[in-house]
């Protein structure tokens, strides 16, 4: 038998991880106010938790619960009464990131390895800009 310990820039059996991926953080805004028997059509053109219908003196209205759980959905664009009332856009500089493990180490671990690799490949990086640099 021989054991061979492998890098996952080699094989993908090598790696450590199932899945990895990131998203934008969705960015909801109600420009005009949703009331009543249009709030609950506007809770139903979302994943569940991201618009809520509160109560407010009697009327129900409709808000942005929780924006993350939100699939990018168009469907709120389907219903001429409510596509002019939802703004949908994305956080440039709010990433959400996912990591599957397949068991070997756990989601955390891995993402905190990651981040000392790619720390090193920068500190590689600017030491490689610095020589060149002084060279020219």
């Amino acid at each position: 038998m021989y054991a061979v310990k492998g890098l996952g820039k080699d094989h993908a059996k090598f790696s450590p991880v199932a899945t990895a991926s990131y998203r934008l953080l969705p960015e909801i805004t109600i420009t005009k106010p949703c009331e009543d028997n249009l709030a609950d059509k506007l809770v139903r053109c979302f994943s569940e938790g991201v618009i809520k219908v509160e109560n407010e003196h009697g009327v129900k209205r409709a808000v942005v619960a929780n924006p993350r759980r939100d699939t990018c959905s168009r469907e709120v664009f389907r219903h001429e009464e409510l596509k002019d009332r939802v703004k949908l856009s994305r956080i440039r500089d709010h990433f959400i990131f996912s990591v599957e493990s397949t068991g070997a180490l756990s989601s955390d671990v891995l993402v905190c390895e990651a981040i000392k690799v790619l720390l090193g490949k920068c500190r590689h990086f600017l030491s490689e800009l610095d020589s060149h640099c002084v060279d020219t």
